[in-house]
C-alpha cells in the first residue's frame, strides 16, 4: 500500500506531468473510486486548473482553480500515469483527466480501493477525518502529547493514521528496526529515551526513503530489501523473523530488536 514516500512521488508526478493545466474533459471508466456523482463531478472539473499539490500523510490535495481542491488516496494499489492520445488507455483506468494543453492524465486503481473526491477545504477534510500530525511535519512535543496516555503495541500506534499520519505496514517495521524496537513492544513499556530514538528514527528514515526511491535503493542497512522471514540482518547478521502486529505481519531482527 503507498505510504508517505510513494505519495510524495505521486505528488512529483503529478507536478511534472498535470500542474498548471487546464481539464477540458473528464473520463469515469468505473464510478467505484469516486465520492458523489459522476455526472456532478464531471460538471465541477470541467475547465478547472490544477494547482502545484500538497501531501498530508497519505492524502494529495491539488488545489483547484475555481473552488476547493481534489483529493487522492491511492488505496493499496492506486498510482497516476500520463499518456498522449495516441497512445493506449493504461490498464486499470478509473477516472482520465483531459488536458486542454496535451495529453491525458489517469488514476490507475486495479483493485478499486482508491478514492477520488472534491472536497471544500483540505483543513475541513483533516478535521473530519480526525488526522493526526503529518510524520513529516511531526514535533518532538506532538509526538508526545499523541502517545500520552496510549497503550497497545508501538507498530499499531506507528501505523494509526489518527495519532500521525503517513507511515504504513512497511515504514513502520523500517523506523523500529532502525530504532532497534521490536514491533510488538508494548508503547507504554517504552521510557522517554526509547520514544526519542524512535521519534528520531520518524524524522530521518521517512525522508532518506524518499531521496533514495529516486534512485531505486534503499539505503545500507535498510530492512526494506530484506523484508522476508529467514534473511539475513544487514545491520548485525541476525535472522529477519516475521510476526503478526494488530492483524498486520511485522518483520523485525530478533537479536538487535528485543522485545520488552
Amino acid at each position: 500500500m503507498p505510504e508517505l514516500p510513494e505519495i510524495e512521488s505521486f505528488k512529483d508526478y503529478f507536478k511534472s506531468k498535470a500542474s498548471k493545466k487546464t481539464v477540458s474533459k473528464v473520463e469515469i471508466n468505473d464510478e467505484v473510486v469516486l465520492d458523489g456523482s459522476g455526472r456532478s463531478f464531471q460538471k465541477r472539473m470541467k475547465d478547472q486548473t490544477f494547482g502545484l499539490g500538497s501531501r498530508y500523510g497519505k492524502y494529495l490535495f491539488v488545489e483547484l482553480s475555481r473552488e476547493g481542491s481534489l483529493m487522492f488516496h491511492f488505496g493499496m494499489t492506486g498510482k497516476f500515469e500520463y499518456f498522449e492520445e495516441d497512445e493506449e488507455e493504461p490498464k486499470y483506468s478509473r477516472i482520465i483527466f483531459n488536458l486542454k494543453e496535451s495529453g491525458k492524465l489517469a488514476f490507475v486503481c486495479r483493485r478499486k480501493l482508491g478514492r477520488v473526491a472534491l472536497v471544500d477545504s483540505k483543513e475541513d477534510f483533516i478535521k473530519e477525518h480526525e488526522l493526526g500530525p503529518d510524520a513529516m511535519a511531526l514535533k518532538w512535543e506532538d509526538f508526545q502529547e499523541a502517545l500520552k496516555g496510549r497503550t497497545g503495541k508501538v507498530k499499531s500506534i506507528l501505523m494509526n493514521q489518527k495519532i500521525i499520519a503517513g507511515i504504513g505496514n512497511v515504514y513502520s517495521d523500517e523506523i523500529l528496526f532502525q530504532a532497534e524496537v521490536a514491533p510488538g513492544t508494548g508503547i507504554d513499556k517504552l521510557d522517554e529515551k526509547e520514544l526519542k530514538k524512535i521519534f528520531e528514527k520518524i524524522k530521518s528514515v521517512l525522508p532518506e526513503v524518499i531521496k533514495n526511491r529516486n534512485k531505486g535503493k534503499y539505503p545500507e542497512g535498510y530492512l526494506h530489501d530484506f523484508r522476508k522471514k529467514g534473511e539475513k540482518c544487514p545491520k548485525c547478521g541476525g535472522e529477519i523473523v516475521k510476526a503478526t502486529v494488530g492483524g498486520r505481519s511485522a518483520y523485525y531482527c530478533r537479536k538487535h530488536q528485543e522485545k520488552k
